[in-house]
């Protein structure tokens, strides 16, 4: 009885271990232009891998046509970034002489050595106004100098009373002046006095009147400093290049309890660093969270990934917008993002994008030879490749050459498959396994106590 049952548990082990082998739902030609030739070939993963690939790419394989992998590398997509730095043009501030009853001019000269102005700053620590600016240049050092107007209403301002929202800063249009004019026609703004008077009149047996008092106050404003800086453009090195990833779907709900928005989003488990919301709402600025579902003890919480401050003001020429949410890579098929209303109404929210990373697979393949691009399964470890010559060509210059992913071809579903580990985990295999036990403990008792009978008395 015993041999059986080692007999049967020998046939399951040998069948789970048989089965045991990884198993890859899909496969992909790849296709180049020339496979004669000896290059650096490189494969852009798509959505469909990101969609079907496991957890960190285990499950990548490269084939030939004879079943052989082939090493690979996993890299980020990256590219040359062009970025404009903003550097300072020194300069001098010559003489502020008063115009009008309200007005200023400012007149104010780079230095000798300065680069030509792109753009300036009227820095003040003043809040809540708004004031218009007339900007005038010249290139004439004499004392009557030809004044040529560079910029026609131009606005500084500052909401704090409303929003944290400011602009101290005007570009100017491509100029070689080196005496500027800077003219406020208007710069006194009344203000709400702090203190409000109120007054309260008893006239004989009448009802006591109460009367307000506001105090209108005359603020100038009042200059620190005016900076000058021009434009520098700089190629960055190599950097990771984003992408944008359409979500599959998404559907926005009402907490009114917590007075917050929940829009859930499916995606397609693409390397998310973040989401840009396109909403419809003009001015607005809201915190907002962004969460993913994660299990603990056999229940599911969400727990945040990333926060940040939605805003946005558009009135008359003002058009500023800041509407992502960022967070650490995630390849997840659901998130959600929490928009704090307090008592504010609910944003139009009409379109959510992801933003994220792309990767490509950098490999070497042998002249004349077919390959294929294997993923999805859940069982596949990790390969561990040597790299090194591709890293050597990438340190020495060499620039690769891209292959296209031919379309998704499915292999026979991982559900046909024996699932070993599914098995091991079912509550069929641990009654099988525990009356098994106790077949063979009842067994051994027995075959014990019948020799412990058959003792001489």
């Amino acid at each position: 009885m015993i041999a059986k049952i080692a007999l049967l548990s020998g046939l399951l082990l040998t069948q789970a271990f048989a089965a045991d082998s990884s198993h890859y739902q899909f496969t992909r030609d790849i296709v180049r232009q020339d496979s004669r030739e000896q290059t650096l070939l490189a494969v852009t993963l798509d959505n469909p891998v990101y969609a079907a690939s496991a957890a960190g790419f285990r499950d990548l394989r490269i084939t030939d046509q004879d079943g052989v992998e082939t090493p690979y590398l996993l890299q980020k997509i990256t590219s040359h970034k062009t970025v404009i730095k903003r550097l300072p043009s020194n300069s001098k501030t010559q003489t502020l002489q008063k115009s009008g009853d309200d007005g200023i001019v400012v007149m104010v000269d780079l230095d000798k050595d300065a680069a030509n102005a792109d753009g300036l700053a009227v820095i003040t620590a003043q809040h809540d106004f708004e004031y218009v600016l007339q900007i005038y240049g010249s290139s004439d050092d004499n004392d009557s100098k030809n004044w040529q107007l560079l910029t026609d209403n131009a606005t500084i301002y500052d909401y704090s009373r409303y929003m944290a929202v400011s602009n101290h800063e005007i570009d100017l249009p491509n100029n070689n002046y080196r005496h500027f004019k800077i003219v406020i026609a208007q710069a006194t703004q009344a203000k709400i006095g702090k203190l409000l008077e109120l007054t309260r009149t008893i006239r004989g047996d009448e009802k006591p009147q109460l009367s307000e008092k506001l105090d209108l106050l005359n603020e100038p404003l009042h200059i620190d400093r005016i900076e000058f800086w021009h434009n520098q453009t700089e190629t960055l090195p190599e950097t990771e290049q984003p992408f944008d990833y359409p979500v599959a779907a998404f559907k926005i709900s009402q907490d009114t309890e917590h007075k917050t928005s929940l829009i859930d989003i499916d995606t397609q488990n693409q390397p998310l660093t973040g989401f840009t919301l396109k909403t419809a709402t003009a001015s607005f600025s809201r915190n907002a969270d962004v969460q993913i579902p994660v299990k603990h003890r056999g229940e599911t919480r969400m727990q945040t990934i990333g926060t940040a401050t939605l805003e946005a003001l558009h009135f008359h020429d003002i058009n500023r917008e800041q509407s992502n949410i960022n967070f650490q890579e995630q390849r997840q098929p659901h998130y959600r993002i929490v928009i704090h209303n307090q008592d504010n109404p609910p944003l139009e929210i009409s379109s959510v994008i992801g933003t994220g990373h792309g990767y490509q697979l950098l490999f070497l393949p042998q002249p004349g030879k077919n390959y294929q691009l294997q993923y999805g399964s859940d069982k596949a470890e990790p390969p561990h490749y040597d790299t090194a010559p591709i890293q050597e060509l990438l340190r020495r210059g060499y620039q690769s050459m891209a292959a296209n992913l031919s379309p998704e071809s499915a292999t026979t579903p991982i559900e046909d498959k024996f699932d070993f580990v599914r098995l091991l985990n079912s509550k069929l295999f641990l009654g099988l396994a525990i009356g098994l036990m106790v077949v063979v403990l009842g067994w051994s008792l027995y075959r014990a106590g019948k020799r412990v009978g058959d003792l001489p008395k």
